[in-house]
């Protein structure tokens, strides 16, 4: 190299060695005395330049105990390398920083010379022990709080949980893998698809929270209702890396919740039992006098098929509004589906139009091909019921309430749109009064729970707080418009499948009823009328009957008779022995008989212990002697086919 070429490496190397930002010691590894410093490291421990040259590496601040220096040497001449990652160095004025050391040993002309870089990494080290400070406490975090904490890694899928996760669910580190497909095997089934969705759409869209209900499986196999919620962290591209959330046990919440929706609801139905014995009375005067008029035969002048007529539509009159208060009092929830709202608005039409005073108007829009709501079905009859009851305490010298149901697209911008709530398809109900109106001031508090603005006694302030916990239960929203004697409008906004619910085929006429074959029917019921008529309907049809009076009687019958009984119709709700056990001792007798249940209160407790016991079809009180007919013939020819229909549950 020529000596120009020299030079001019040597003034690049020099410029590069003082504009360093990492502090370079060039020591003699004959001597091990340092030749060289520059300016960086002269700052970074406040000496100039003529106090490192002489002076060994150890002797200018680095702790000597820290290390050997003559293995480091040693180490040197045969590696040419040798690394320190964390040693500490101790300014002029006392402070001590962290420092990492990397010595090479280069070859200089004929002669070698060490050069050694030290970088501080205080701020380094110090944001190291803050990350340390912060993971430990989320780790006692995680370990203090109810919730399952947990972190998920979502470019490898791990799945990080604390101690609550497992103390809540049963589980341990070896029965449960830290996956993120482990979490969603554990899903209800019927909830998977719906849950692993939402999911999805959270990651690969912008929002920065999840958040969904859904039923998780314990270790002991029975399923607990979470609400897990999780935070999603972002690249600067907006790709999701990481989420982290907790997941809430609301098992016994939503228990406790239960029992309060029931109350309510009873407690609603209870301020109309005003109406429902006025109509029930309406219904029961023309079947009484009828009754009286067949008994005394009052002469040729009296139509006897009219009367009969009568009678029926008193009775229909009288068993539907029996079915649609108990549609509004039934306890259990039920699963959350997917729901067709237009039967909920017939039903209550029929309720509201009964029971309401006749001095209040109802009008009921539902519009055609209703998109479809997933949620649960009571709590949606809860708050039209009690979005019914408060219109009509607002009219209190009567009025019109008009209900309208209709489908809306929500856009992202919207201005409806409220926290927690997305865009996409709604159903929108909307209740109409032309009541005493609201002020601002009491449309602010009305959702308040116990806020009320009626007499002691008249209100308890918990209707619409039921209403907005249920709306936002159904990820819902809600809007009020009022004024002082104009009336309100509540709104409802539920989020719908879009998708329209098919129309209800129509019966093109009543079709001849199936008759028998002399086939042996066994009807059990403590109701001595139900019993005779059922078997006077049966035994015209073809059939032969014998009948018991409870399950005792029925069980020593069937005995006797076993090879011949082919159906058994018993009622659910008796004295002595009830439905369900003597479901299960004619079954036990005779395993392939027909069983059909028949109740004229709808719980899902009642038909969960018949089905239990061996019923397969279920005939639900009041029924048409066409009802009867149709059914037993379906579940004989069931029999004769056993490819044909599942069982009619």
């Amino acid at each position: 190299m020529s000596s120009t070429a020299t030079l001019l490496s040597e003034l690049r190397y020099r410029r590069l060695f003082e504009a360093a930002r990492d502090g370079i010691l060039i020591i003699d590894p004959e001597t091990r005395k340092i030749v060289d410093v520059n300016p960086y490291l002269s700052g970074l421990l406040a000496r100039p330049r003529d106090y490192f040259l002489g002076k060994e590496m150890f002797e200018i601040g680095l702790h000597r105990d820290e290390v050997d220096s003559r293995a480091m040497f040693l180490d040197l001449r045969s590696s040419g390398y040798v690394r320190y990652d964390d040693l500490p160095l101790r300014r002029s004025d006392g402070v001590q920083v962290a420092v990492e050391c990397v010595c090479n040993l280069y070859l200089e002309g004929k002669s070698h010379i060490i050069q050694c870089n030290i970088r501080d990494i205080s701020m380094r080290k110090l944001a190291e022990a803050r990350l340390r400070e912060s993971e430990e406490r989320f780790r006692l975090v995680a370990r203090a709080v109810s919730d399952a904490v947990w972190d998920l890694d979502l470019r490898s899928g791990f799945l990080w949980r604390g101690e609550g996760y497992y103390r809540t669910f049963g589980y341990d580190t070896t029965s449960d893998s830290e996956s993120l497909d482990s979490w969603f095997e554990h899903i209800h089934p019927e909830d998977a698809s719906r849950v692993t969705a939402s999911f999805k759409k959270s990651v690969d869209s912008a929002a920065e929270t999840w958040r969904d209900d859904y039923r998780f499986k314990r270790r002991d196999g029975t399923y607990a209702s979470v609400q897990d919620c999780g935070y999603i962290l972002r690249e600067e591209s907006g790709r999701a890396v990481r989420m982290v959330g907790g997941m809430r046990d609301l098992t016994t919440q939503k228990s406790i919740e239960a029992e309060y929706l029931r109350a309510q609801r009873l407690a609603s139905i209870g301020t109309m039992a005003g109406g429902i014995a006025h109509d029930l009375n309406n219904v029961l005067a023309p079947i009484m006098l009828s009754i009286d008029l067949l008994r005394h035969d009052a002469g040729p002048e009296v139509r006897h098929d009219h009367i009969l007529d009568v009678i029926e539509s008193s009775a229909n009159r009288g068993a539907e509004l029996v079915r649609q208060v108990l549609a509004f009092t039934r306890g259990l929830d039920g699963e959350r589906v997917t729901m067709r709202l237009a039967p909920i608005f017939d039903e209550l039409g029929g309720i509201i139009r009964h029971t309401f005073p006749r001095n209040i108007l109802i009008e009921i829009n539902v519009a055609k091909a209703l998109w479809l709501v997933p949620g649960h079905p009571t709590q949606v009859h809860q708050v039209l019921l009690n979005l019914a009851v408060n219109a009509r305490d607002a009219m209190p010298a009567g009025g019109k309430l008009t209900i309208r149901v209709d489908n809306l697209l929500v856009a992202e911008n919207s201005a409806l749109l409220k926290a927690q709530s997305e865009a996409g398809p709604y159903v929108v109900i909307e209740f109409t009064d032309t009541g005493q109106g609201m002020s601002p001031e009491v449309i602010e508090r009305v959702f308040e729970m116990f806020f009320t603005t009626k007499a002691d006694g008249k209100g308890t302030g918990i209707g619409l707080a039921t209403v907005d916990a249920i709306v936002k239960r159904h990820r819902g929203f809600h809007t009020v418009e009022s004024k002082i004697n104009q009336g309100s409008t509540f709104k409802i906004y539920l989020p719908a499948v879009h998708q329209a619910a098919s129309a209800p085929v129509l019966n093109a006429g009543l079709r001849s009823l199936p008759s028998g074959h002399g086939e042996l029917v066994l009807i059990v019921d403590d109701e001595s009328s139900i019993r005779d008529i059922s078997q006077q309907v049966l035994e015209a049809y073809g059939y032969r009957v014998i009948t018991a009076g409870n399950g005792s009687k029925a069980i020593e019958l069937f005995a006797r008779f076993n090879r011949e009984v082919l159906v058994v119709i018993t009622d659910l709700m008796m004295p002595i022995l009830d439905g369900a056990d003597t479901i299960a001792a004619v079954r036990k007798l005779k395993p392939d008989v027909i069983v059909i249940a028949s109740s004229g209160v709808n719980t899902g407790e009642l038909f969960a212990r018949a089905q239990a016991a061996g019923a397969r079809h279920f005939l639900h009180k009041p029924y048409t002697a066409e009802t009867l007919l149709e059914l037993l013939h379906e579940v004989l020819h069931e029999r004769e086919n056993p490819s044909g229909p599942s069982a009619n549950l």
